[in-house]
């Protein structure tokens, strides 16, 4: 599995981990993998693009592989676990409204 320091450190984790930030359709980010380069790679598919909420929907692979801000997995099963438990995390960190870390 990813480092999870690394994880936590993408801009797009953080923002969707901040219950300050907006959602779409009640949620922040949602995330889908697909295989590149022989390995598979969980993204997200919501980005905050100039201050707004934008579902790239099949643009949202080639969009993180250009940041190079994509988790890099070995298999889909892996993705699917990384994904669920982001969202798990997420989930229960705007319900407690509370930020990860404090400025």
């Amino acid at each position: 599995m990813a480092d999870l320091k690394s994880i936590m450190n993408l801009e797009w984790v953080q923002r969707a981990l901040n219950p300050k930030t907006p959602e779409m359709n009640g949620k922040t980010v949602f995330t889908q993998s697909n295989e590149f380069q022989g390995k598979e790679i969980l993204y997200p598919t919501i980005r905050m693009i100039e201050g707004k909420l934008v579902d790239l929907g099949d643009q949202a692979m080639d969009y993180a592989i250009e940041k190079g801000d994509f988790i890099t997995l070995d298999s889909p099963e892996e993705a699917n676990k990384l994904g669920q438990m982001l969202s798990d995390l997420i989930n229960a960190r705007r319900k407690v409204n509370k930020p990860l870390y404090e400025d």
